[in-house]
Protein backbone atom coordinates (compact mmCIF):
# COMPACT_ATOMS: atom_id res chain seq x y z
CA UNK A 1 0.00 0.00 0.00
CA UNK A 2 1.33 3.34 -1.09
CA UNK A 3 2.49 6.09 1.94
CA UNK A 4 1.06 8.88 0.28
CA UNK A 5 -2.26 8.03 1.50
CA UNK A 6 -4.61 10.99 2.15
CA UNK A 7 -7.32 10.26 5.01
CA UNK A 8 -8.82 13.09 3.52
CA UNK A 9 -9.62 11.45 0.65
CA UNK A 10 -12.01 8.75 2.84
CA UNK A 11 -15.73 9.07 2.29
CA UNK A 12 -17.26 11.92 4.34
CA UNK A 13 -20.74 10.75 6.40
CA UNK A 14 -23.32 13.26 4.97
CA UNK A 15 -27.33 13.22 4.37
CA UNK A 16 -27.00 13.54 0.97
CA UNK A 17 -27.10 17.23 0.59
CA UNK A 18 -24.42 18.66 -1.67
CA UNK A 19 -22.26 22.05 -0.83
CA UNK A 20 -24.92 23.73 -2.99
CA UNK A 21 -27.79 22.94 -3.04
CA UNK A 22 -30.77 21.88 -6.24
CA UNK A 23 -33.37 24.55 -5.95
CA UNK A 24 -36.60 23.69 -7.97
CA UNK A 25 -38.03 26.27 -10.66
CA UNK A 26 -40.35 28.63 -8.90
CA UNK A 27 -44.30 29.32 -10.37
CA UNK A 28 -44.14 32.92 -10.80
CA UNK A 29 -42.88 33.98 -14.04
CA UNK A 30 -43.47 37.61 -14.87
CA UNK A 31 -42.30 39.56 -10.95
CA UNK A 32 -39.34 41.25 -11.18
CA UNK A 33 -37.30 39.13 -9.97
CA UNK A 34 -37.42 36.89 -13.38
CA UNK A 35 -34.36 37.66 -14.44
CA UNK A 36 -32.44 37.45 -10.97
CA UNK A 37 -33.88 34.05 -10.30
CA UNK A 38 -33.00 32.84 -13.47
CA UNK A 39 -29.23 31.89 -12.46
CA UNK A 40 -30.31 30.51 -9.23
CA UNK A 41 -33.31 27.98 -11.06
CA UNK A 42 -35.94 30.33 -10.17
CA UNK A 43 -37.42 29.87 -13.73
CA UNK A 44 -40.73 28.57 -14.43
CA UNK A 45 -41.07 24.75 -15.50
CA UNK A 46 -42.84 23.63 -18.36
CA UNK A 47 -45.49 21.34 -17.32
CA UNK A 48 -44.28 17.98 -15.11
CA UNK A 49 -45.96 14.80 -15.74
CA UNK A 50 -49.28 14.52 -13.30
CA UNK A 51 -47.55 12.21 -11.09
CA UNK A 52 -44.79 15.28 -10.17
CA UNK A 53 -47.32 17.51 -10.04
CA UNK A 54 -47.21 18.82 -6.03
CA UNK A 55 -50.64 21.18 -4.54
CA UNK A 56 -49.23 24.33 -3.51
CA UNK A 57 -50.99 25.84 -0.40
CA UNK A 58 -51.19 29.31 -1.43
CA UNK A 59 -52.38 29.18 -5.23
CA UNK A 60 -55.24 27.55 -7.01
CA UNK A 61 -53.79 25.70 -9.60
CA UNK A 62 -50.89 22.96 -8.35
CA UNK A 63 -47.14 24.28 -8.91
CA UNK A 64 -45.25 22.10 -11.46
CA UNK A 65 -41.53 22.27 -11.06
CA UNK A 66 -38.19 20.59 -11.96
CA UNK A 67 -34.55 20.26 -10.94
CA UNK A 68 -32.35 23.13 -11.71
CA UNK A 69 -29.16 23.09 -10.54
CA UNK A 70 -27.48 26.44 -8.92
CA UNK A 71 -24.02 27.01 -9.55
CA UNK A 72 -21.86 24.80 -7.33
CA UNK A 73 -20.08 27.09 -4.70
CA UNK A 74 -17.19 25.17 -2.13
CA UNK A 75 -18.03 25.02 0.67
CA UNK A 76 -15.50 28.34 2.39
CA UNK A 77 -16.86 30.75 -0.21
CA UNK A 78 -20.91 29.23 1.25
CA UNK A 79 -19.52 29.97 4.47
CA UNK A 80 -18.24 33.59 3.76
CA UNK A 81 -21.78 34.16 1.98
CA UNK A 82 -23.84 33.00 4.83
CA UNK A 83 -22.42 36.06 7.16
CA UNK A 84 -23.85 38.36 4.70
CA UNK A 85 -27.22 37.47 5.51
CA UNK A 86 -29.94 38.99 7.44
CA UNK A 87 -31.07 36.13 9.60
CA UNK A 88 -34.17 37.50 10.84
CA UNK A 89 -34.89 37.20 7.30
CA UNK A 90 -34.37 33.88 6.55
CA UNK A 91 -36.13 32.84 9.81
CA UNK A 92 -38.98 34.48 8.42
CA UNK A 93 -38.58 32.93 5.07
CA UNK A 94 -38.35 29.48 7.00
CA UNK A 95 -41.64 29.96 8.58
CA UNK A 96 -43.58 30.68 5.52
CA UNK A 97 -41.83 27.66 3.63
CA UNK A 98 -42.56 25.16 6.87
CA UNK A 99 -46.39 25.98 6.76
CA UNK A 100 -46.22 25.76 3.07
CA UNK A 101 -44.89 22.44 3.42
CA UNK A 102 -47.44 21.80 6.07
CA UNK A 103 -50.29 22.32 4.04
CA UNK A 104 -48.72 20.09 0.86
CA UNK A 105 -48.38 17.48 3.14
CA UNK A 106 -51.96 17.60 4.56
CA UNK A 107 -52.86 17.97 0.75
CA UNK A 108 -51.25 15.20 -0.28
CA UNK A 109 -52.16 12.82 3.01
CA UNK A 110 -48.33 12.52 3.55
CA UNK A 111 -45.07 12.44 1.75
CA UNK A 112 -41.90 10.57 2.10
CA UNK A 113 -38.65 12.62 3.36
CA UNK A 114 -37.88 12.82 -0.38
CA UNK A 115 -40.60 13.67 -1.87
CA UNK A 116 -40.99 16.53 1.47
CA UNK A 117 -37.57 17.80 0.76
CA UNK A 118 -38.40 18.22 -3.39
CA UNK A 119 -41.64 19.82 -2.15
CA UNK A 120 -39.54 21.99 0.32
CA UNK A 121 -37.21 23.03 -2.36
CA UNK A 122 -39.98 24.14 -4.82
CA UNK A 123 -41.54 26.59 -1.68
CA UNK A 124 -38.23 27.87 -1.07
CA UNK A 125 -37.42 29.14 -4.49
CA UNK A 126 -40.87 30.56 -4.13
CA UNK A 127 -40.28 32.93 -1.10
CA UNK A 128 -37.40 33.90 -2.39
CA UNK A 129 -38.76 35.46 -5.59
CA UNK A 130 -41.27 36.65 -4.01
CA UNK A 131 -39.19 38.24 -1.72
CA UNK A 132 -36.57 39.42 -3.88
CA UNK A 133 -39.88 41.10 -5.59
CA UNK A 134 -40.60 43.02 -2.74
CA UNK A 135 -36.72 44.32 -2.41
CA UNK A 136 -36.84 45.52 -6.18
CA UNK A 137 -40.61 46.93 -5.39
CA UNK A 138 -39.09 49.21 -2.25
CA UNK A 139 -35.66 49.38 -2.69
CA UNK A 140 -35.11 49.39 -6.80
CA UNK A 141 -33.39 46.68 -8.57
CA UNK A 142 -30.28 47.94 -7.22
CA UNK A 143 -30.79 47.32 -3.33
CA UNK A 144 -32.25 43.22 -4.34
CA UNK A 145 -30.10 40.14 -3.56
CA UNK A 146 -27.62 39.21 -6.59
CA UNK A 147 -27.43 35.86 -7.84
CA UNK A 148 -25.10 34.67 -5.47
CA UNK A 149 -26.63 35.82 -2.39
CA UNK A 150 -29.87 34.25 -3.69
CA UNK A 151 -28.66 30.49 -3.55
CA UNK A 152 -27.07 31.67 -0.44
CA UNK A 153 -30.10 32.50 1.02
CA UNK A 154 -31.95 29.27 -0.56
CA UNK A 155 -29.73 27.09 1.01
CA UNK A 156 -30.03 28.73 4.42
CA UNK A 157 -33.85 28.61 4.22
CA UNK A 158 -33.08 25.08 3.42
CA UNK A 159 -30.28 24.24 5.81
CA UNK A 160 -32.65 25.95 8.81
CA UNK A 161 -35.34 23.30 7.65
CA UNK A 162 -33.71 20.08 7.45
CA UNK A 163 -30.03 20.67 8.49
CA UNK A 164 -28.18 22.48 11.35
CA UNK A 165 -29.42 26.07 10.07
CA UNK A 166 -26.89 28.73 10.84
CA UNK A 167 -24.53 26.01 12.26
CA UNK A 168 -24.13 24.22 8.66
CA UNK A 169 -21.80 26.75 6.81
CA UNK A 170 -19.03 26.08 9.70
CA UNK A 171 -20.03 22.45 10.12
CA UNK A 172 -19.30 22.40 6.13
CA UNK A 173 -15.94 23.99 6.53
CA UNK A 174 -13.15 21.80 5.31
CA UNK A 175 -11.56 19.73 8.56
CA UNK A 176 -13.62 20.95 11.44
CA UNK A 177 -13.97 18.68 14.09
CA UNK A 178 -15.46 20.33 17.06
CA UNK A 179 -17.80 23.76 17.37
CA UNK A 180 -18.02 24.89 21.08
CA UNK A 181 -20.52 27.82 21.55
CA UNK A 182 -20.42 29.46 24.98
CA UNK A 183 -23.51 31.68 24.68
CA UNK A 184 -24.23 32.93 20.92
CA UNK A 185 -21.51 35.10 20.45
CA UNK A 186 -18.78 33.04 22.04
CA UNK A 187 -18.41 30.74 19.25
CA UNK A 188 -14.73 28.36 19.06
CA UNK A 189 -13.80 26.14 16.10
CA UNK A 190 -11.53 23.34 16.11
CA UNK A 191 -9.98 21.73 13.11
CA UNK A 192 -8.18 18.72 12.55
CA UNK A 193 -4.65 20.44 12.44
CA UNK A 194 -4.89 22.01 15.84
CA UNK A 195 -6.29 25.10 14.99
CA UNK A 196 -8.64 26.70 17.15
CA UNK A 197 -10.77 30.10 15.61
CA UNK A 198 -13.19 32.28 16.94
CA UNK A 199 -16.29 32.70 14.57
CA UNK A 200 -19.23 34.74 13.95
CA UNK A 201 -22.03 34.50 16.90
CA UNK A 202 -25.13 31.90 15.85
CA UNK A 203 -27.69 34.08 16.45
CA UNK A 204 -28.86 36.94 17.77
CA UNK A 205 -29.32 36.65 21.09
CA UNK A 206 -29.21 33.53 23.67
CA UNK A 207 -32.83 33.25 23.75
CA UNK A 208 -32.40 33.04 20.15
CA UNK A 209 -29.51 30.81 20.63
CA UNK A 210 -32.11 28.08 22.52
CA UNK A 211 -35.18 28.43 20.31
CA UNK A 212 -32.50 27.13 17.35
CA UNK A 213 -31.67 24.03 19.52
CA UNK A 214 -34.90 23.20 20.54
CA UNK A 215 -35.95 23.68 16.96
CA UNK A 216 -33.53 21.33 16.22
CA UNK A 217 -34.33 19.09 19.25
CA UNK A 218 -37.77 19.02 18.78
CA UNK A 219 -38.22 18.24 14.49
CA UNK A 220 -37.15 14.30 14.67
CA UNK A 221 -41.01 13.60 15.26
CA UNK A 222 -41.26 10.84 17.43
CA UNK A 223 -37.02 10.89 18.13
CA UNK A 224 -37.53 14.64 19.30
CA UNK A 225 -36.60 15.96 22.18
CA UNK A 226 -37.42 18.56 25.09
CA UNK A 227 -34.82 21.17 25.63
CA UNK A 228 -36.47 23.22 28.34
CA UNK A 229 -35.78 24.75 31.64
CA UNK A 230 -36.97 21.62 33.27
CA UNK A 231 -35.35 19.55 30.65
CA UNK A 232 -31.64 21.76 30.38
CA UNK A 233 -29.98 19.30 29.50
CA UNK A 234 -29.75 17.51 25.75
CA UNK A 235 -27.59 14.81 24.01
CA UNK A 236 -28.52 13.68 20.56
CA UNK A 237 -27.17 12.94 17.09
CA UNK A 238 -28.13 15.68 14.29
CA UNK A 239 -28.50 15.23 10.52
CA UNK A 240 -24.56 14.55 8.67
CA UNK A 241 -23.56 11.78 11.52
CA UNK A 242 -22.90 14.98 14.05
CA UNK A 243 -23.56 14.86 17.96
CA UNK A 244 -25.14 17.44 19.96
CA UNK A 245 -24.71 18.22 23.51
CA UNK A 246 -26.45 21.28 24.95
CA UNK A 247 -27.27 23.07 28.61
CA UNK A 248 -28.55 26.15 29.52
CA UNK A 249 -30.64 27.65 32.60
CA UNK A 250 -30.90 26.94 35.04
CA UNK A 251 -27.80 24.68 35.23
CA UNK A 252 -25.87 26.87 33.14
CA UNK A 253 -25.61 31.21 33.38
CA UNK A 254 -25.78 30.95 29.70
CA UNK A 255 -26.69 28.44 27.11
CA UNK A 256 -23.62 26.19 25.85
CA UNK A 257 -23.48 23.39 23.08
CA UNK A 258 -20.62 21.54 21.70
CA UNK A 259 -21.33 19.91 18.15
CA UNK A 260 -18.71 17.29 17.42
CA UNK A 261 -18.24 15.78 13.96
CA UNK A 262 -17.74 12.60 12.78
CA UNK A 263 -15.59 12.84 9.52
CA UNK A 264 -14.36 9.23 9.02
CA UNK A 265 -17.14 6.99 9.47
CA UNK A 266 -16.33 4.18 6.61
CA UNK A 267 -12.62 3.35 8.10
CA UNK A 268 -9.85 0.23 7.81
CA UNK A 269 -7.73 -0.37 10.13
CA UNK A 270 -5.09 -0.05 6.94
CA UNK A 271 -6.15 3.96 6.64
CA UNK A 272 -5.09 3.87 10.51
CA UNK A 273 -2.06 2.23 9.84
CA UNK A 274 -1.07 4.10 6.90
CA UNK A 275 -1.87 7.58 9.39
CA UNK A 276 0.24 5.99 11.96
CA UNK A 277 -2.29 5.65 14.27
CA UNK A 278 -1.37 2.11 15.10
CA UNK A 279 1.41 -0.47 13.66
CA UNK A 280 0.79 -3.14 11.24
CA UNK A 281 1.18 -5.48 13.69
CA UNK A 282 -1.12 -4.33 16.20
CA UNK A 283 -3.33 -3.97 13.29
CA UNK A 284 -2.98 -7.81 13.21
CA UNK A 285 -3.42 -8.45 16.94
CA UNK A 286 -6.48 -6.52 16.80
CA UNK A 287 -7.86 -7.96 13.89
CA UNK A 288 -7.42 -11.56 15.11
CA UNK A 289 -9.05 -10.48 18.23
CA UNK A 290 -11.94 -9.50 16.48
CA UNK A 291 -12.00 -12.58 14.53
CA UNK A 292 -11.85 -14.25 17.56
CA UNK A 293 -14.88 -13.00 19.15
CA UNK A 294 -12.85 -11.68 21.64
CA UNK A 295 -14.52 -7.95 23.45
CA UNK A 296 -12.61 -5.05 23.38
CA UNK A 297 -12.92 -1.21 25.30
CA UNK A 298 -11.56 1.54 23.05
CA UNK A 299 -10.46 4.30 25.98
CA UNK A 300 -9.13 7.41 25.53
CA UNK A 301 -10.22 11.54 26.15
CA UNK A 302 -12.88 13.31 24.67
CA UNK A 303 -12.06 13.34 21.13
CA UNK A 304 -9.19 11.37 20.93
CA UNK A 305 -11.07 9.17 17.93
CA UNK A 306 -12.66 6.35 20.05
CA UNK A 307 -15.30 6.09 17.80
CA UNK A 308 -13.17 6.39 14.51
CA UNK A 309 -10.77 3.02 15.98
CA UNK A 310 -14.10 1.26 17.12
CA UNK A 311 -15.65 1.69 13.33
CA UNK A 312 -12.34 0.58 11.86
CA UNK A 313 -12.48 -2.54 14.10
CA UNK A 314 -15.81 -3.23 13.19
CA UNK A 315 -14.72 -3.27 9.70
CA UNK A 316 -12.79 -6.22 10.28
CA UNK A 317 -15.87 -8.59 10.69
CA UNK A 318 -17.58 -10.28 8.42
CA UNK A 319 -20.17 -8.40 6.26
CA UNK A 320 -22.89 -11.26 7.46
CA UNK A 321 -22.66 -10.90 11.01
CA UNK A 322 -25.43 -10.09 12.45
CA UNK A 323 -25.10 -6.41 14.75
CA UNK A 324 -27.10 -4.35 16.65
CA UNK A 325 -25.77 -1.55 17.79
CA UNK A 326 -26.52 0.19 21.40
CA UNK A 327 -26.22 3.75 21.64
CA UNK A 328 -27.35 7.05 23.97
CA UNK A 329 -26.80 9.19 20.75
CA UNK A 330 -26.30 7.60 17.28
CA UNK A 331 -22.22 7.69 16.11
CA UNK A 332 -21.34 4.35 14.82
CA UNK A 333 -23.72 4.33 12.23
CA UNK A 334 -22.61 0.73 10.84
CA UNK A 335 -25.82 0.29 9.18
CA UNK A 336 -24.78 3.24 6.71
CA UNK A 337 -21.76 1.57 5.50
CA UNK A 338 -23.45 -0.54 2.20
CA UNK A 339 -21.84 -3.39 2.02
CA UNK A 340 -19.31 -3.65 5.35
CA UNK A 341 -22.06 -4.37 6.79
CA UNK A 342 -25.26 -6.09 5.65
CA UNK A 343 -27.50 -7.28 8.96
CA UNK A 344 -27.10 -4.19 11.56
CA UNK A 345 -29.90 -2.92 13.59
CA UNK A 346 -29.28 0.50 14.97
CA UNK A 347 -31.24 0.76 18.36
CA UNK A 348 -31.05 4.18 20.50
CA UNK A 349 -32.00 4.92 24.00
CA UNK A 350 -34.89 7.41 24.20
CA UNK A 351 -35.66 9.96 27.15
CA UNK A 352 -39.21 9.64 28.75
CA UNK A 353 -41.28 12.49 29.80
CA UNK A 354 -43.01 13.68 32.51
CA UNK A 355 -42.37 12.94 36.30
CA UNK A 356 -40.69 10.24 37.50
CA UNK A 357 -42.04 6.62 37.81
CA UNK A 358 -41.83 4.26 41.33
CA UNK A 359 -39.02 2.75 39.80
CA UNK A 360 -37.05 5.96 38.21
CA UNK A 361 -37.83 5.83 35.05
CA UNK A 362 -39.95 8.39 32.96
CA UNK A 363 -43.07 7.81 30.91
CA UNK A 364 -42.03 6.65 27.10
CA UNK A 365 -38.74 6.22 28.53
CA UNK A 366 -37.09 3.17 26.43
CA UNK A 367 -33.65 2.37 28.41
CA UNK A 368 -30.52 0.35 27.46
CA UNK A 369 -31.20 -2.62 28.88
CA UNK A 370 -34.72 -2.80 27.13
CA UNK A 371 -32.47 -2.16 23.71
CA UNK A 372 -30.40 -4.86 25.18
CA UNK A 373 -33.42 -7.24 25.68
CA UNK A 374 -34.87 -6.76 22.12
CA UNK A 375 -31.30 -6.89 20.50
CA UNK A 376 -31.48 -10.64 22.32
CA UNK A 377 -35.35 -11.59 20.67
CA UNK A 378 -33.34 -10.15 17.03
CA UNK A 379 -31.12 -12.68 17.54
CA UNK A 380 -27.83 -10.38 17.15
CA UNK A 381 -24.19 -12.23 17.12
CA UNK A 382 -22.57 -8.57 18.12
CA UNK A 383 -23.93 -6.26 20.36
CA UNK A 384 -22.16 -3.18 20.84
CA UNK A 385 -22.76 -0.42 23.39
CA UNK A 386 -21.23 2.42 22.25
CA UNK A 387 -19.98 4.73 24.73
CA UNK A 388 -20.45 3.96 28.28
CA UNK A 389 -20.37 6.80 30.51
CA UNK A 390 -22.77 5.86 33.73
CA UNK A 391 -25.65 3.19 33.04
CA UNK A 392 -24.56 2.08 30.00
CA UNK A 393 -22.09 -0.06 32.28
CA UNK A 394 -24.84 -2.61 32.87
CA UNK A 395 -26.22 -2.95 29.62
CA UNK A 396 -22.52 -3.28 28.04
CA UNK A 397 -21.85 -5.97 30.52
CA UNK A 398 -24.77 -7.79 29.20
CA UNK A 399 -23.90 -7.49 26.18
CA UNK A 400 -20.93 -9.15 26.48
CA UNK A 401 -22.35 -11.78 28.28
CA UNK A 402 -24.76 -12.25 25.84
CA UNK A 403 -23.04 -12.10 22.54
CA UNK A 404 -20.03 -12.81 20.78
CA UNK A 405 -16.96 -9.88 21.01
CA UNK A 406 -18.86 -6.80 22.09
CA UNK A 407 -17.17 -3.51 21.65
CA UNK A 408 -17.20 -0.26 23.66
CA UNK A 409 -15.79 2.64 24.39
CA UNK A 410 -14.84 4.35 27.39
CA UNK A 411 -13.52 8.36 28.70
CA UNK A 412 -10.41 6.81 30.46
CA UNK A 413 -6.57 8.44 30.72
CA UNK A 414 -4.89 4.98 30.40
CA UNK A 415 -5.65 1.15 30.53
CA UNK A 416 -4.95 0.92 34.12
CA UNK A 417 -7.25 3.78 34.58
CA UNK A 418 -9.85 2.52 32.46
CA UNK A 419 -10.37 -0.57 35.17
CA UNK A 420 -11.03 1.84 37.89
CA UNK A 421 -13.17 4.03 36.08
CA UNK A 422 -15.40 0.94 34.94
CA UNK A 423 -15.68 -0.38 38.63
CA UNK A 424 -16.12 3.07 39.97
CA UNK A 425 -19.27 3.39 37.19
CA UNK A 426 -20.70 -0.42 38.48
CA UNK A 427 -20.51 0.24 41.60
CA UNK A 428 -22.45 3.88 41.14
CA UNK A 429 -24.42 2.77 38.65
CA UNK A 430 -25.64 -0.79 39.96
CA UNK A 431 -25.66 -0.52 43.40
CA UNK A 432 -22.39 -3.52 44.03
CA UNK A 433 -19.37 -3.71 45.90
CA UNK A 434 -15.75 -3.62 44.32
CA UNK A 435 -15.61 -7.49 44.13
CA UNK A 436 -18.26 -8.11 42.37
CA UNK A 437 -17.48 -4.73 39.69
CA UNK A 438 -13.63 -6.28 39.30
CA UNK A 439 -15.16 -10.31 38.48
CA UNK A 440 -17.40 -8.54 36.13
CA UNK A 441 -14.37 -6.61 34.19
CA UNK A 442 -12.18 -9.37 34.72
CA UNK A 443 -14.74 -12.08 33.26
CA UNK A 444 -16.23 -10.12 30.35
CA UNK A 445 -13.46 -8.00 28.91
CA UNK A 446 -10.51 -9.08 26.87
CA UNK A 447 -8.49 -6.41 25.92
CA UNK A 448 -8.12 -2.69 26.42
CA UNK A 449 -7.45 -0.37 23.87
CA UNK A 450 -6.33 3.30 24.71
CA UNK A 451 -6.05 5.89 22.05
CA UNK A 452 -4.39 10.21 22.54
CA UNK A 453 -4.61 12.89 20.34
CA UNK A 454 -1.64 13.99 20.50
CA UNK A 455 0.45 17.66 19.35
CA UNK A 456 4.00 17.90 17.95
CA UNK A 457 6.19 19.86 15.57
CA UNK A 458 6.06 19.15 12.03
CA UNK A 459 10.20 18.98 11.41
CA UNK A 460 10.63 19.82 8.22
CA UNK A 461 7.69 23.56 8.65
CA UNK A 462 7.97 24.15 12.34
CA UNK A 463 3.80 23.55 11.89
CA UNK A 464 2.01 22.09 14.79
CA UNK A 465 0.63 19.17 13.51
CA UNK A 466 -2.20 16.01 15.50
CA UNK A 467 -1.71 12.56 15.48
CA UNK A 468 -4.19 9.78 16.69
CA UNK A 469 -2.12 7.45 17.89
CA UNK A 470 -2.66 3.89 20.09
CA UNK A 471 -0.74 4.21 22.91
CA UNK A 472 -1.44 0.84 24.49
CA UNK A 473 -2.92 -2.49 24.17
CA UNK A 474 -3.41 -4.29 27.12
CA UNK A 475 -5.44 -7.77 27.95
CA UNK A 476 -7.10 -7.65 31.31
CA UNK A 477 -5.79 -10.50 33.29
CA UNK A 478 -6.46 -11.83 36.83
CA UNK A 479 -4.78 -10.07 39.53
CA UNK A 480 -3.96 -11.75 42.74
CA UNK A 481 -5.65 -15.46 42.85
CA UNK A 482 -8.97 -14.23 44.98
CA UNK A 483 -12.10 -14.55 42.94
CA UNK A 484 -13.51 -10.87 43.07
CA UNK A 485 -9.23 -9.31 43.32
CA UNK A 486 -8.61 -6.60 41.43
CA UNK A 487 -8.00 -7.36 37.43
CA UNK A 488 -4.68 -5.96 35.83
CA UNK A 489 -3.95 -4.67 32.65
CA UNK A 490 -1.19 -6.20 30.98
CA UNK A 491 0.47 -4.42 27.99
CA UNK A 492 0.60 -6.37 25.25
CA UNK A 493 1.58 -3.50 22.67
CA UNK A 494 2.98 -0.07 24.47
CA UNK A 495 4.15 3.11 22.64
CA UNK A 496 7.26 4.86 22.90
CA UNK A 497 6.71 7.58 25.09
CA UNK A 498 8.35 10.00 21.95
CA UNK A 499 7.72 8.53 19.22
CA UNK A 500 4.71 7.09 19.74
CA UNK A 501 4.90 3.79 17.73
CA UNK A 502 4.07 0.65 18.88
CA UNK A 503 5.82 -1.98 20.10
CA UNK A 504 5.84 -5.41 22.12
CA UNK A 505 4.71 -4.11 25.55
CA UNK A 506 5.97 -5.81 28.92
CA UNK A 507 2.97 -7.68 29.25
CA UNK A 508 2.33 -11.82 27.72
CA UNK A 509 -1.31 -12.73 26.41
CA UNK A 510 -2.12 -15.68 28.20
CA UNK A 511 -2.25 -18.73 27.15
CA UNK A 512 -5.97 -18.95 26.13
CA UNK A 513 -5.99 -15.38 24.51
CA UNK A 514 -2.83 -16.69 22.36
CA UNK A 515 -4.25 -20.15 21.03
CA UNK A 516 -7.52 -18.01 19.96
CA UNK A 517 -5.25 -15.35 18.27
CA UNK A 518 -3.14 -18.01 16.32
CA UNK A 519 -6.59 -20.08 15.39
CA UNK A 520 -7.20 -16.53 13.68
CA UNK A 521 -4.23 -16.50 11.63
CA UNK A 522 -1.83 -14.15 14.15
CA UNK A 523 1.76 -15.01 14.13
CA UNK A 524 2.61 -14.40 18.05
CA UNK A 525 5.89 -14.46 17.16
CA UNK A 526 5.67 -10.44 16.57
CA UNK A 527 5.23 -10.08 20.37
CA UNK A 528 9.11 -11.30 21.37
CA UNK A 529 10.76 -8.43 22.20
CA UNK A 530 13.63 -9.94 20.66
CA UNK A 531 12.04 -10.73 17.48
CA UNK A 532 11.10 -6.64 17.14
CA UNK A 533 14.48 -5.39 18.20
Amino acid sequence: MSNDFDITRLPFFNDGVPDAIEIPDAPPATGPAQHLLAAAGGQPATAAPAAETVPAPVTEAPVTFSRRSVQKVDATRAYELSRTLDWDVITRLRGEVSDMLTASEQARGGMSDADRHEVARAHIAEVTARHVDDMITHSGEKGAWDEETIGAAQRAVYDSLFRLGRLQPLVDLPEVENIDIYGYDNVWVSYADGRMIRHDPVATSDADFVREIQFLAARGGEDGRSFTATSPILDMDLPGGARLAAVHTPISPRPKAVIRLHRFVDILLEHLVEQRTLTQDAADFLSAAIAAGRSVVVVGNPGAGKTTLLRALANVMDPLEKIVTIEKERELYLDRMGDRHLIVTSLQYRPGQGERLPDGSRPGEISLIDCLEEALRLDAQRIFVGEVRGGEIDAMFQAMQAGVGSLSTLHANGTTDAIERMATLTQKNLGTTDTYAYRQIARHIDLIVMIKRVIYKDPETGARRIRRVVTDISEVQAGEAVDGARPIAAPIFRAHPRTFELGPGDGRPTPELLEDLKHAGFDPRILLREDAA
